[in-house]
């Protein structure tokens, strides 16, 4: 049984499970960032391991995504980073076209056409994904699907 999940405290707190209630289901503490008790909630036992894990993602994230937020506070830095990403998919665009266009020069104009027109939208949604990774916070996609598990389980708010 982990006792307490968040390893240290931190500034975006920690949880605590702390017994069971007659129904079965989990009781976890939570605790705000300044080491204060913020209330209680109960999970089905079942789902204990998600949520456990879950919570853990969010709280490495979290550090991550706050920084990148803070770096890409300013509307320059934002123009910038889509700057970036258009830059990025452009590139792999017109990449992608050009190397059709050179591969088949030798085939007919119809067949040409078709496999630059395939290269070209392949280059850009290859580009769209480089352009998601480069320029997204690092640890969003864990942090997201971690937000997302969390929301689909029956936790219930304990009152005192």
């Amino acid at each position: 049984m982990v006792q307490n999940i968040s390893k240290q405290p931190n500034t975006y707190g920690a949880i605590n499970k702390i017994g069971v209630t007659e129904n079965g289901r989990a009781i976890y503490q939570v605790i705000d960032g300044t080491g204060q008790t913020a209330g209680k909630m109960s999970i089905p036992q079942k789902d204990c391991d998600i949520f456990e894990k879950s919570y853990k993602d969010i709280i490495e994230t979290a550090p991550k995504l706050q920084k990148f937020a803070e770096k890409h506070s300013t509307e320059e830095s934002r123009k910038k980073l889509k700057k970036t990403s258009n830059w990025i998919t452009g590139l792999c665009t017109a990449g992608a076209a050009g190397v059709a266009i050179w591969k088949t020069t030798n085939m007919k104009t119809w067949q040409q056409a078709l496999i630059t027109l395939g290269a070209t939208i392949a280059g850009a949604v290859g580009g769209m994904g480089i352009s998601f990774a480069i320029t997204s916070p690092p640890g969003i996609m864990k942090f997201n699907k971690a937000t997302q598990n969390i929301s689909k389980l029956d936790i219930q708010k304990i009152e005192e």
